[in-house]
């Protein structure tokens, strides 16, 4: 594998696409520039705290895996909050294939969202006074997203939102965010830097090629949002930038957090730009049972979006029933050419 590390009542200037680190006071390692990767930071109020979750995360990573040989006659597009190491991403990836005769004509992309990165690349220290979140470790835990990938034989683009832990030293320090795996060549990633809430949100979207001539390239996004109330005010951020990426088929796909399901405003407010896919009307939670007994009025979390039907092309979408290890269940939606 080669690669190269990455780096609406909303104001109508609250963006600024970045190609370089804008000048600041505290060391952001976290927006180093890298040809064809853009950052699309906010820049409302509240940068300066945005600022300082950044400069406590790494840069994010960009590595291309060799293209597969062959066309292929599907593409399967997998949305999933894998707990921080905890889903068994290898052996979904493994299922999601095993059930077609035909694997090699069979392409897989992933929209992962709580990855996690380790080692060196995080910063060994971040700003004083910033409480960074608790680190979330599962008893049973995979390896970080960048060896996850190199073990698939899939590129990746991975883009940290907050640290994972205070840990400092070096085999313990840690950032999470979001992820899209894929068989498929990727280009044009843009790290989508959100309003700040409870924690800071950067989503991701990147091109996606599939390796079928007639197949036209398609704009894939993982997002996820903060569990309070800000959420919203993240899914109207997320829509203005879908409006301003629109120009090629897109998938959205992530965990919205969206406690009222799909009364949830978070889930309307990306809604109102790109449309809901039938993938299911049922809980996509997992939690321990006891949690699960007392969150039984939260609705579904986990969603996936489209302009695909607009063009006519022919897809399936449902929720798999087996979490594999995390505490969300994942979404497939199945695009046959």
């Amino acid at each position: 594998m080669t690669g190269r590390r990455l780096g609406t009542a909303l104001p109508a200037l609250a963006f600024a696409a970045w190609a370089l680190p804008a000048s600041s006071a505290i060391a952001l390692p976290c927006l180093e520039a890298v040809p064809g990767v853009t950052w699309m930071r906010w820049t409302a109020s509240g940068e300066d705290a945005l600022d300082r979750w950044c400069a406590s995360v790494g840069p994010p990573v960009f590595l291309a895996s060799a293209v597969m040989p062959g066309e292929i006659t599907r593409l399967r597009i997998l949305s999933w909050n894998i707990h921080v190491g905890g889903g068994r991403v290898e052996d979904i990836v493994r299922s999601i294939r095993d059930d077609i005769s035909d694997t090699s004509r069979t392409g897989v992309v992933l929209l992962l969202e709580e990855a996690y990165r380790a080692g060196q690349d995080v910063p060994d220290s971040y700003p004083p006074g910033l409480r960074v979140p608790s680190a979330i470790r599962p008893r049973r835990r995979g390896v970080d997203i960048v060896e996850l990938a190199s073990r698939l034989k899939m590129s990746v683009a991975y883009v940290p939102s907050m640290r994972n832990g205070p840990a400092t030293s070096v085999s313990e320090r840690e950032d999470r965010g979001n992820a899209v795996l894929s068989t498929e060549p990727l280009s044009d990633v843009r790290a989508i830097e959100l309003p700040l809430g409870k924690q800071r949100r950067v989503a991701i979207a990147v091109t996606v090629t599939p390796r079928r001539p007639s197949a036209m390239p398609l704009r894939v996004i993982a997002t996820h949002f903060d569990t309070s109330g800000e959420r919203v005010p993240q899914a109207r951020a997320l829509g203005q930038r879908i409006v301003e990426l629109r120009g090629l088929p897109m998938v959205v796909g992530g965990d919205f957090n969206a406690f009222r399901g799909f009364r949830d405003d978070a889930v309307r407010a990306v809604g109102d730009h790109i449309s809901l896919e039938g993938c299911g009307t049922g809980r996509t939670n997992r939690w321990p049972l006891r949690l699960d007994v007392l969150a039984f009025f939260i609705g579904r979390l986990d969603f996936m979006f489209s302009t695909l039907g607009s063009l006519g092309i022919v897809r399936e979408c449902r929720t798999l029933t087996d979490a594999y290890g995390s505490d969300h269940l994942p979404v497939l939606l199945t695009v046959r050419y």
